[in-house]
C-alpha cells in the first residue's frame, strides 16, 4: 500500500483499534465519517493512520513515534486527501460492517 526507504506498509483495522482511536480522539469514527462525507479530519485521519500501519511483511505493528513520522511524510509526499482515501478503503475492507 505504501512504500519508504524499502519498507512496504499496509493499514490493518480491528475493531480494538477504532476503540482505542475513539477513545482518544474523544470522537465517534462513524459519525465523523457520515458527517463529514468520508472526509476526516487532520487528527482523525491521522490517529486511525498510526493505529492502523503494519509492516506488510508479517503484519507487525509500527510503534506509534515512527509511525506518525511516516503519516507526516506522506501527507507531505501524498497529500492529506489521499491517505484519507486510503483509510477509509481500507476501513471498509477490513470493517466493512461500520458501513452497513
Amino acid at each position: 500500500m505504501f512504500e519508504l526507504n524499502d519498507t512496504t506498509y499496509t493499514l490493518r483495522f480491528n475493531k480494538q483499534k477504532i476503540k482505542t482511536v475513539e477513545l482518544t480522539t474523544g470522537a465517534s469514527v462513524v459519525s465523523a465519517m457520515t458527517a463529514n462525507k468520508g472526509i476526516l479530519s487532520y487528527q482523525m485521519v491521522e490517529s486511525l493512520f498510526v493505529a492502523g500501519l503494519v509492516e506488510e511483511k508479517g503484519l507487525v505493528a509500527v510503534k506509534q513515534k515512527e509511525a506518525l513520522a511516516i503519516f507526516d511524510k506522506l501527507v507531505e509526499d501524498l497529500g492529506l486527501i489521499s491517505i484519507n482515501v486510503a483509510v477509509i478503503e481500507k476501513m471498509q475492507e477490513d470493517m466493512g460492517f461500520l458501513f452497513r
